[in-house]
């Protein structure tokens, strides 16, 4: 009996396959990577609406949005657990930020109450509730980190800093925040000292011809922002935007004075200065009258990468929040007129809708 030839494959045919394989895997990766980008984008602007939803049921409760973050007291002077308070900034306890005031409104009721709120926000009572990952604040195409970072206070250079410890030696570390409020034109940061125990008090800078600056955003220290006082229409303020670990750390969950925010991508010649502990939590738009307001001006995902700047990992440009609770991507692009005038509540400048 003729016994069944087995016939197999030949290496050639082996490499047509392989080759034909790697074509076909090259096709279909970028088209993968395509839609795993735009559900990553959904997800970063359904974080944001729903943030948008919390800061308008706050407002409905309080008749005010929330601060950027709180110091109950900004003449006082002393000491914490460890950390001295107010610093040139005037910044103290107790720094509980816009995200932790909001949680009760994006069902995270139980972790607000694990904070415990007569403390200060970097008390070790409250060290364990500080490092929780929330996942609303958290972009998915962020790559800079999301599991928490030691909050820093400046080192022996510009570029890098020191983590901030308490009086026991353990280090303050915060959850990550991928989002960050809007202060405005002017930083708040950059103000003399004697003119940062209140913020909405103008302060006049001689050096831009006696220009008198104020902070004209929606969120800033102690803010108590109400809708009316957001008089150029909320669908034309901004109030909330990306800003990737990526560039630098952000939370949602307070801050500490004495701290900095260390540039992580600096695309400069020269590096970043750190900034005040309230670039913990916000950003300007620029230009600001204290720091080279002829040709600074923060839009998203400048190339600069400033530490107090909106940026997204979505491409030229990010996710933003506007008052009336929609999310629009604005590219780095933007007319740098009408990114200023969409940074302020009150300015009374007129927007072209086509940006």
């Amino acid at each position: 009996m003729k016994r069944a030839q087995h016939r197999g494959f030949t290496l050639i045919e082996l490499l047509v396959v392989i080759a034909i394989i790697s074509v076909l895997v090259g096709l279909l990766l970028p088209a993968v990577q395509k839609v795993r980008e735009a559900a990553s984008r959904l997800k970063c602007t359904n974080n944001l609406k729903q943030i948008g939803l919390a800061l308008h049921n706050y407002e409905s409760t309080y008749k005010v949005f929330p601060s950027a973050y709180v110091t109950a007291n900004t003449s006082v002077d002393g000491s914490s657990f460890g950390i001295s308070y107010g610093d040139e900034y005037r910044n103290g306890p107790p720094g509980w930020a816009w995200g932790m005031l909001i949680l009760p409104y994006l069902e995270q009721d139980n972790l607000y109450r694990q904070f415990d709120m007569a403390q200060p926000c970097w008390a070790p009572v409250n060290a364990n509730a500080a490092r929780t990952k929330v996942a609303m604040f958290l972009c998915p195409s962020a790559t800079g980190g999301s599991d928490g970072f030691d909050v820093q206070r400046a080192g022996a250079d510009m570029e890098h800093g020191v983590p901030i410890t308490r009086a026991d030696g353990s280090r303050v570390f915060f959850a990550h925040s991928h989002y960050a409020t809007n202060a405005g034109i002017h930083q708040p940061w950059g103000r003399d000292t004697a003119y940062c125990y209140d913020y909405d008090v103008p302060e006049p800078v001689a050096a831009n011809g006696g220009t008198r600056a104020r902070i004209d955003g929606p969120f800033y220290r102690n803010s108590r922002v109400s809708v009316a006082m957001v008089s150029d229409g909320l669908s034309n303020t901004v109030f909330i935007g990306e800003h990737s670990s990526i560039l630098s750390n952000k939370t949602w969950v307070g801050v500490v004075p004495g701290a900095v925010t260390p540039p992580r991508l600096d695309l400069r010649p020269w590096p970043s200065e750190n900034n005040g502990a309230g670039c913990l939590v916000g950003v300007h738009s620029g230009p600001d009258t204290h720091d080279h307001p002829e040709v600074i001006i923060h839009a998203p995902n400048d190339p600069f990468g400033h530490t107090d700047e909106m940026w997204g990992e979505h491409g030229n440009g990010c996710n933003v929040l506007f008052g009336d609770g929609s999310v629009r991507f604005i590219t780095t692009f933007i007319r740098p007129n009408t990114w200023v005038a969409l940074s302020t509540r009150d300015g009374g400048e007129v927007v072209d809708g086509n940006y």
